[in-house]
């Protein structure tokens, strides 16, 4: 059931760039400087101390490869979910530690120590990128069912 239009269409396009960028950018700095983002991450006191070095290392890849699957349209369903299950563990991350009272850096675009300190304004601009996202799903819906609704072809 393909109900797409040249809008939807579009939008879809312009939606899944913009995604994937977000990532891209995002990963730059931790990617250059994983020894940083290993102490960003250990800073929010979530994770135990041995996998904060594996998830310092891991992380930045998995946003550059999301990044490039949704500018590429590639695993569109694979990469938007994933994209908005990242993005869900980061607001709840930031969240945790606002409500703890931590005043430290996300770490989320810069992992310059003298960062501005996250708040919930840095809560706020994170789930503003998460809505798109999951509005997306909106979009690529119209385009094809997930794969796990596809009837299997004879």
């Amino acid at each position: 059931m393909n109900t797409n239009t040249p809008w939807t269409e579009w939008l879809w396009r312009f939606l899944r760039v913009f995604l994937g960028a977000v990532f891209l950018y995002a990963s730059i700095d931790k990617i250059i400087y994983p020894d940083r983002f290993a102490f960003a991450i250990s800073n929010y006191r979530i994770l135990p101390g041995d996998l904060v070095n594996f998830v310092a290392v891991w992380l930045p890849w998995l946003e550059v490869t999301v990044g490039v699957f949704l500018i590429f349209g590639l695993f569109e369903w694979a990469s938007l979910t994933l994209y908005n299950m990242v993005m869900l563990i980061f607001l709840a991350a930031i969240a945790i530690n606002l409500a703890r009272g931590v005043n430290i850096s996300c770490g989320c675009f810069s992992l310059d120590p003298n960062a501005e300190k996250m708040s919930w304004l840095t809560f706020m601009r994170d789930l503003g990128l998460l809505v798109p996202g999951l509005g997306a799903y909106i979009l690529l819906v119209r385009r094809r069912p997930p794969p796990f609704l596809e009837k299997p072809s004879r």
